[in-house]
């Protein structure tokens, strides 16, 4: 669960690193952490097609709210090797 949280932590901070440099100049963005859950699952799925298709309307509802895919990590954990999360932002 630590490693979890520092793998977590390490690619938010990139995120905002990369957001605060001379490209993104004095534009101010909010974040937003969206878990996507475990590919290893939705592979093993009956309902793959399904599943898929709810990620994807998940994010396009993100999306034509302004937010975008600033970072998409997968984090280890004891049960499952591939927990997906996206890191989204948009312009205040």
């Amino acid at each position: 669960m630590l490693r979890m949280i520092k793998k977590f932590l390490l690619a938010l901070s990139l995120v905002l690193c990369f957001s605060c440099g001379a490209f993104a100049a004095n534009v101010k963005y909010e974040y937003k952490v969206v878990p996507l859950g475990s590919l290893t699952s939705l592979q093993k799925s009956k309902e793959a097609v399904t599943k898929t298709a709810q990620v994807e309307e998940l994010l396009n509802k993100y999306g034509a709210e302004g937010w975008e895919i600033a970072e998409i990590f997968a984090v280890r954990t004891t049960f499952d090797p591939n927990v997906f999360f996206v890191i989204m932002k948009r312009a205040l």
